[in-house]
């Protein structure tokens, strides 16, 4: 499988960029590749690492797309307040700027983020287009890796939260979409 949307040449260069687990730092070997690495992760069910490998391994963008499409999942349990994050962040996907970016940072404060939609306002505020300090204050850029931490957190909060029985096949889902978005795809056409 070839990941266009993915620059990396082996797995151990992105895993290199978060904080994996040891068990991940164990699988995963100098020389292996991106696909291979994703099926290994995949294979031993270590989920939290995945979802942090393909959020890191993703261009901004491409990489909120997913975790919306991830939070769409849960779409009935989200109120009125979180689907707005889940919104606001698609739209940021698709025309990106800076009202918008702060738009999802009134959000992520708002949501203190406690759930998956604030975690996602998140990444799109730390997306590193902007600054992250008030507007009237002199500029500071966000670590490059900011927002795919956000990311991370916003899909693996989702998997677990609020409490439900469909954590393993939201994974599988969410994991079938990143690999259509990094092969070019929207995401979208994965099947439940």
């Amino acid at each position: 499988m070839i990941y266009k949307k993915i620059p990396y040449k082996t797995g151990l260069q992105i895993l290199n960029r978060f904080k994996a687990s040891d068990e991940a730092k164990e699988l995963i070997s100098e020389d292996m590749s991106v696909p291979d690495s994703i099926d290994v992760l995949k294979q031993e069910e270590l989920n939290f690492d995945l979802v942090q490998l393909l959020a890191h391994g993703l261009p901004v963008r491409e990489s909120i797309w997913w975790a919306s499409l991830c939070l769409d999942i849960r779409i009935s349990e989200w109120s009125p307040s979180q689907v707005q994050c889940i919104n606001t962040a698609k739209e940021w996907v698709k025309s990106p700027g800076e009202e918008l970016r702060r738009k999802a940072e009134l959000f992520a404060n708002r949501l203190e983020q406690n759930c998956g939609p604030s975690w996602l306002a998140q990444a799109v505020f730390w997306n590193g287009s902007g600054s992250i300090v008030s507007a009237d204050l002199p500029a500071v850029l966000p670590d490059p890796n900011l927002y795919a931490k956000a990311v991370s957190g916003a899909i693996n909060h989702a998997a677990a939260l609020p409490q439900w029985e469909g954590t393993n096949k939201y994974y599988q889902q969410a994991f079938s979409m990143a690999l259509s978005i990094a092969t070019g795809g929207n995401g979208k056409e994965v099947e439940e």
